[in-house]
């Protein structure tokens, strides 16, 4: 859930911000000959923040997303980054 705020009267700059979260579960048994402990499932959850600016006119988008991951069983935790960029090229169809 995030929210976009203008940042021209005309909206043709906007800027997004909310939280931001998730949850990553292994849903079956891990096999194979490096399986440890089989039965126990990794986990982690993740909560942060993302934050953008959208050029609408241009389909552009530039986002960026920060988690801080707790709770893990039988994976690494730790902090994530993320950095993403989108854009439109050619005239729409």
């Amino acid at each position: 859930m995030s929210e976009y705020l203008p940042l021209k009267k005309d909206q043709s700059l906007l800027a997004e911000i909310g939280p931001a979260g998730y949850g990553n579960f292994q849903v079956s048994d891990a096999t194979g000959s490096d399986a440890r402990n089989p039965g126990v499932h990794d986990k982690v959850y993740g909560a942060g923040i993302q934050a953008g600016v959208t050029i609408p006119k241009r389909s552009m988008v530039l986002n960026f997303h920060w988690f801080h991951e707790y709770s893990a069983v039988e994976r690494f935790q730790g902090d994530a980054l993320g950095l993403s960029f989108a854009a439109r090229f050619g005239s729409p169809k």
